[in-house]
């Protein structure tokens, strides 16, 4: 990431009262910066092993799982880091920036979570009354997405760090939907259009590092520091997701290469 040593980052907290103006910005930075990288936030998944059948490919039920979980949950968070062709961060008044978008959809009183997920997010400091009373909807997230030209554009590129369920839930933000669609067929056009190449980092570390431990353990052994905020935050995990992109990269183009879907 070539952010100069010891500076620090600032995530602009994104509510309903400042979205429009934060989106303003975002427009205007989208020409230079092409590389949009990702994580969301969101109350967790279950199994589901009942809904696969012996007749279902892996794929299959792996797509059958994730619909349900994403068709019945809400997003709680996202965070996006804007990126250039030379791993440059945008600055916005003097300070290097990425955004993070905080939801209102999710009510801990009354829609389905996994206990040990929630926990985990209040432990990073999300502030889920805050969130139900100042949040935006995802569907105004999805909006202003398709207003400013970040999906469905072609020259943006899209990077993340196992992000399947990322997609599925900004699929949904965008579409307005409150169904996936039904088949993977289905989903997996709709998903190219809307985000073209997703360079997934995830899939980078199984097949040339060979190891399968999570993004804050991985980067740590690529020797990447978390510049800003703690995990388990989608801003901070976004920033981080692009550090540990752009290290990859520096080390080979074969690796760069081969891991868009």
């Amino acid at each position: 990431m070539a952010v100069p040593h010891d500076t620090s980052v600032r995530i602009r907290e994104v509510w309903h009262c400042n979205a429009a103006a934060e989106f303003k910005l975002i427009g205007d930075l989208k020409q230079e910066f092409s590389t949009i990288v990702i994580d969301t936030e969101f109350p967790g998944s279950l199994k589901l092993d009942f809904l696969c059948s012996e007749q279902d490919s892996k794929e299959d039920s792996t797509y059958r799982t994730l619909k349900a979980n994403v068709n019945m949950m809400k997003l709680i968070q996202v965070g996006i880091t804007f990126v250039d062709n030379w791993g440059r961060l945008p600055m916005i008044e003097g300070a290097y920036c990425v955004w993070q978008f905080n939801l209102c959809d999710f009510d801990m009183n009354n829609d389905i979570f996994v206990k040990a997920s929630i926990q985990l997010l209040q432990n990073s400091g999300i502030d889920f009354e805050r969130n139900r009373r100042d949040g935006l909807e995802s569907r105004t997230l999805g909006n202003l997405l398709l207003k400013h030209h970040l999906v469905f554009n072609p020259r943006m590129h899209y990077v993340c760090y196992q992000g399947d369920y990322d997609f599925a839930y900004l699929h949904k933000a965008v579409t307005g939907d409150q169904q996936l669609p039904s088949s993977l067929a289905e989903y997996t056009y709709s998903k190219k259009s809307m985000f073209g190449r997703i360079f997934d980092v995830r899939c980078a570390q199984l097949q040339n590092f060979h190891t399968s431990y999570g993004l804050q353990k991985f980067s740590d052994s690529l020797g990447v520091k978390r510049i800003s905020g703690t995990s388990h935050k989608a801003g901070s995990d976004s920033l981080l997701t692009a550090s540990t992109y752009q290290a990859i990269k520096s080390l080979s183009t074969s690796f760069y290469n081969g891991h868009y879907s």
